[in-house]
């Protein structure tokens, strides 16, 4: 009898700590685009992570968005943390494994409030995100540091 009782109470708790991890897991607060375009401006702009596929999210974003892509575990957030804000088109579970890997790396992580639609029925500036530089057209430096304790080696325009 006591085991029985043991076992019960043990699925019980089973049950109460998936649920609660769960929960805490699926709770993303949420902003609006109107509230995003007020704080991308300011002086610690929220890092946004766009998880549309790349077809959309090449089509136009919200700028200064980056492109997330596809799987949380092959984004390497750095330790800043700060906000970080989701365009997602609305998969809970996606949305859940993104939060759990940037609270992870200190992040608060918000969800854009009806997605990326919202942002352009609120009539806010999009970003259509360049894929590649040609060569010759963007002025760089190749830094000297990684392998040597110089000044910048040489830059190309």
């Amino acid at each position: 009898m006591t085991a029985r009782l043991v076992r019960k109470a043990a699925a019980v708790l089973a049950v109460f700590l998936t649920l609660f991890v769960s929960a805490y897991a699926n709770d993303i607060g949420a902003i609006s685009a109107a509230e995003l375009a007020r704080r991308s401006s300011g002086r610690t702009p929220p890092l946004i992570l766009d998880l549309r596929d790349a077809d959309a999210y090449s089509a136009g974003t919200v700028p200064g968005a980056l492109r997330g892509g596809l799987d949380p575990e092959g984004f390497l957030p750095d330790s800043r943390g700060g906000t970080a804000v989701l365009i997602e088109p609305g998969d809970a579970s996606r949305q859940a494994a993104w939060a759990r890997r940037l609270r992870g790396a200190g992040y608060a992580v918000l969800v854009l409030e009806g997605g990326f639609s919202a942002w352009r029925a609120a009539g806010l500036p999009v970003e259509t995100p360049g894929s590649f530089a040609v060569p010759g057209t963007v002025p760089f430096i190749i830094p000297r540091g990684l392998c040597e304790q110089n000044e910048p080696a040489q830059e190309y325009r």
